[in-house]
């Protein structure tokens, strides 16, 4: 009997302090409420874009000024989660280079409805800056007629313009990460070696197999083209995800996170 007890405890115990599944916290989550550094009451969100994107193992975060208008700022990285919290690495950051490759253990809840996450950020710039976000999931408006793009992409060849352009010239060097988290799409240019930022966007997207239909809400280099409809044709060979659009202009591999 004290045997079985025992094993019972020690069971318990090794579940306690497993590693959780890290597609727990798959989903796209808008601010609802937040509390930064000294604030001891709740801000509540008001209607600006302002998303966090979690999938197997990466997420992005950023959005836009009030008014939807300007850029606010874009930061992204990998996660894991173990003993009970969530282990945040930050890989690139718009508002704060040092923060770049540090990691910040926090506390979460996760429910079908909402994200929480409460810890402290401690980079150059931000000493033991206390961080409260509550934010609630996105459902789309509609079913996703093919998964085949959900998950993790990282750009191995990049053609704009006919020109061979990603890994040479300002981008040699650079990671371009793109999540496909239906409804969203979100997407960065950075160097987490030299902590540069070039820039990303965000869009809402939709994909039937053949024809990628995205409408842009956010793109650091051009906010006039908020709104922007967009189709690329997308093929898969060899592993790779390619994508075709801008009447011949753009070509874009990409090959899937590990």
């Amino acid at each position: 009997m004290k045997k079985g007890l025992l094993l019972l405890t020690i069971m318990f115990n090794l579940s306690f302090i497993s590693d959780e599944p890290l597609s727990k916290l798959n989903g796209v989550y808008k601010m609802s409420q937040m509390k930064y550094g000294t604030a001891k009451e709740w801000t509540t969100a008001d209607d600006r874009l302002a998303i966090k994107v979690f999938k197997d193992g990466y997420w992005f975060s950023g959005g836009l000024q009030k008014g939807n208008t300007k850029v606010n700022g874009l930061c992204g990285g990998t996660y894991t989660l173990k003993n009970g919290m969530y282990i945040e690495h930050i890989d690139f950051y718009s508002w704060d280079s040092t923060a770049v490759g540090t990691s910040i253990t926090m506390d979460y809840n996760i429910s079908p409805k909402e994200f929480r996450q409460y810890g402290k950020l401690n980079s150059d710039k931000y000493k033991d800056y206390p961080i409260d976000e509550i934010r609630e999931r996105i459902n789309a408006n509609e079913p996703l007629k093919n998964e085949s793009l959900e998950g993790v992409w990282l750009m191995q060849e990049g053609y704009w313009d006919g020109t061979s352009r990603f890994g040479e010239g300002k981008y040699k060097g650079f990671t371009m990460m793109k999540i496909y988290a239906y409804p969203y799409a979100v997407y960065a240019y950075y160097d987490p070696k030299t902590k540069k930022f070039d820039g990303g966007g965000v869009v809402r997207y939709q994909f039937d197999g053949k024809v990628l239909s995205e409408t842009n809400e956010l793109w650091t280099w051009d906010m006039t083209r908020r709104g922007k409809f967009e189709t690329h044709k997308i093929t898969f060979k060899d592993g790779k995800l390619i994508q075709e659009g801008w009447e011949g202009k753009l070509k874009e591999v990409f090959v899937k996170a590990k």
